[in-house]
């Protein structure tokens, strides 16, 4: 094409001399590349050992399967514990603690008693649990473990332990209410 390009060569240096850039009508953040850059077989940012990408000045950033998590849980999964797990609120990081802390561990150390067990036609088993709990009600803790319906594309099946209202008894009723069902009610499929 007739143009001149003179005026971009700026821009294409700076993209093949450095990482992310953020600019502003005011300033310019550049970054450096990262030393380290670590993905799972998916392409998602992703390392069980350490940061998934630091920078040579030591900034790092920490994430299990695509899902930025703090350092510690990444770091020192040894720290994780039942009462950090309960107390998580972000469902995606509590799914993490559970991971790393193991979904069989978790369930036998809360002295987990199976309440139900529900399978839909052509979905995951849903199990209702009643667990003790040493908070001051006394009222026990009452979670159903979901497994995701679909596999991720590397064949992983996402599990959660959802905290779910203690006068629940069916499984079915205690899945549905953590997506505003009725008890009853079918999940039907989205194309």
């Amino acid at each position: 094409l007739p143009i001149d390009w003179a005026p971009w060569i700026p821009w294409v240096t700076l993209a093949e001399h450095s990482g992310p850039r953020y600019l502003h009508e005011k300033f310019v953040v550049i970054s450096d590349f990262p030393e380290v850059l670590k993905v799972d077989n998916e392409n998602r940012p992703h390392c069980s050992e350490g940061p998934f990408c630091r920078w040579r000045d030591g900034t790092s950033l920490y994430a299990w399967h695509g899902f930025r998590v703090p350092a510690w849980i990444i770091e020192r999964p040894d720290r994780i514990t039942i009462e950090l797990i309960d107390k998580e609120s972000n469902a995606e990081i509590r799914r993490v603690m559970l991971d790393r802390y193991g979904f069989a561990r978790y369930l036998k150390e809360k002295k987990a008693e199976v309440v139900d067990v529900w399978i839909d036609e052509g979905c995951q088993p849903v199990t209702l649990y009643r667990m003790p709990t040493d908070d001051d009600e006394g009222k026990p803790m009452v979670a159903v473990h979901l497994l995701n319906s679909t596999p991720d594309p590397d064949g992983t099946i996402r599990e959660y332990v959802v905290r779910v209202d203690p006068s629940h008894t069916r499984a079915q009723a205690a899945r549905n209410s953590t997506y505003g069902l009725g008890p009853e009610d079918r999940m039907t499929a989205v194309s």
